[in-house]
């Protein structure tokens, strides 16, 4: 074998080598993003099964109204106040991740679609209460602030079955 002809053997076994390299990194780009979706895919589970996010509903369902007066809200007792904020920021948080498509739609539908028809236009209300009585001076609009909770109310609108008071 002379020279040329072992040179053009290492050139082909090196781009095969390259191309195997390629592929190799293209699976592990693939395993990685399929890994990562997972990861932020188990935020919602683990939001949704805290027992002081389950309160939260609780406090949604037997206290927040579509008429919610800020005497209302100040008269909930810390652990109510306490639950229904980590509820809300934890749906907000939610909210940005399907916003920003970090979360399928559908995996936002199926954690937090039914609770955003049940209690969105309650949640709404405690939000603008919240706001106006906790914002001395309010530059950004309360959908900058809430952006997340907000995109998700408007984006799963109540039903008309849904329990409005």
């Amino acid at each position: 074998m002379d020279i040329e002809t072992a040179a053009n053997i290492g050139e082909t076994v090196g781009g095969i080598a390259i191309l195997f390299t390629l592929l190799f990194g293209l699976r592990q780009m693939k395993y990685w993003d399929e890994n990562r979706r997972y990861e932020i895919g188990r935020n919602p589970a683990h939001h949704m099964n805290n027992p002081l996010i389950h309160r939260g509903f609780s406090v949604s369902t037997n206290k927040l109204h579509v008429n919610l007066t800020i005497q209302e809200m100040v008269a909930l007792s810390r652990e109510e106040k306490d639950a229904m904020n980590a509820m809300m920021i934890g749906m907000n948080d939610i909210g940005l991740l399907g916003k920003n498509g970090h979360l399928s739609l559908g995996l936002v539908e199926a954690f937090c679609g039914p609770y955003v028809r049940v209690f969105g236009i309650r949640w709404r209300r405690a939000v603008e209460v919240f706001t106006s009585a906790s914002m001395f001076q309010n530059d950004k609009p309360i959908e900058a602030v809430w952006g997340g909770l907000y995109w998700l109310m408007d984006t799963f609108q109540p039903s008309s079955l849904s329990v409005e008071e």
